[in-house]
């Protein structure tokens, strides 16, 4: 019961500072408890974490948040979007970014197809979304629980592509000139606003996080999570899992943030589903897993094992 008192306070605390900021009544608040949550919950992770990965994950996680999230977009831009924020999950910043515009552009399908593509899901996911972000260290305590080892249902898949569909319609519409438009406004506002983002994207994916892991939004509702995985599927990061050294134990499924089934899984896993967050790496008991970027070493090992 006290972890769920302690993130419905961190969502009330959200709530109240967005709407505070939004209303311009303080500065950015939003920021602030957000890079808090980060930097408090992450170092906490930090010292709980042993591998030197994970450790220089959260010291990523932490800088990129308080340098994208409120050191540039507030201190130096004076403006209210950070500068993580990208479409689709955003799609408002390719319509109402004024002079940064070609940042969110640039950031949205360039840099984020780039770095995907080279480091797999995780280069995004795991380190730069302010959403994985939240996961990898107010949701670290939390990522054996929920379903484990069975992927995720179809139907969730079908709700994500749904999501994108709208998602890209609207900002056709907005960007032919329908952005001023009151009633785009006020679909915009009960849709994205108060029910993907405040109620799923918020208070959900905080909120039930004992019940069903940390990573609620990622594995069932992301739409931009749909793009990603694709173009990791494709790219160079695998995770590979030496059956020789594989005792099947499972352990890897129970701390798996995103239901992949390791153990009975490919030798070299390509899922775009996997967002290289290591703490299966980590957890083997018998150290069979490991992550590269490697296409040769992953051409190598497929051979190896017959793939």
């Amino acid at each position: 019961m006290k972890d769920y008192i302690k993130l419905i306070l961190i969502f009330a605390a959200f709530f109240i500072s967005i709407n505070l900021e939004s209303s311009k009544i303080t500065p950015p608040t939003f920021a602030y408890a957000i890079c808090a949550v980060v930097l408090v919950f992450g170092a906490v992770a930090y010292k709980r974490h042993k591998s030197e990965y994970m450790k220089r994950m959260y010291t990523v996680i932490i800088a990129v948040q308080l340098v994208f999230f409120l050191a540039i977009p507030y201190w130096v831009f004076k403006q209210s979007m950070a500068l993580n924020n990208i479409w689709p999950l955003f799609p408002e910043v390719l319509w109402t970014a004024g002079g940064l515009l070609l940042w969110y552009y640039i950031i949205s399908f360039v840099f984020l197809p780039v770095i995907v593509f080279i480091y797999g899901r995780r280069a995004w996911c795991s380190f730069i979304c302010g959403t994985g972000a939240q996961a990898e260290t107010l949701g670290d305590p939390y990522r054996t629980a929920g379903p484990k080892g069975n992927g995720v249902p179809g139907y969730f898949t079908a709700i994500k592509w749904l999501l994108l569909a709208v998602t890209a319609a609207a900002t056709v519409f907005a960007l032919a000139g329908g952005s001023q438009d009151r009633l785009f406004g006020l679909v915009f506002l009960v849709f994205f606003v108060l029910i993907l983002r405040t109620l799923v994207y918020s208070a959900i994916n905080i909120i039930l996080m004992p019940r069903l892991g940390n990573r609620i939004w990622c594995k069932y509702f992301c739409p931009q999570g749909l793009i990603i995985g694709l173009i990791s599927r494709a790219g160079r990061f695998a995770l590979i899992r030496d059956p020789s050294l594989c005792a099947g134990c499972g352990t890897c499924n129970r701390n798996c943030s995103m239901s992949i089934d390791i153990t009975g899984g490919p030798v070299v896993n390509k899922s775009g589903d996997c967002v290289g967050c290591g703490v299966c790496v980590e957890a083997c008991p018998q150290k069979a897993l490991s992550m590269t970027t490697d296409s040769a070493l992953v051409k190598q090992y497929s051979e190896k094992v017959g793939m």
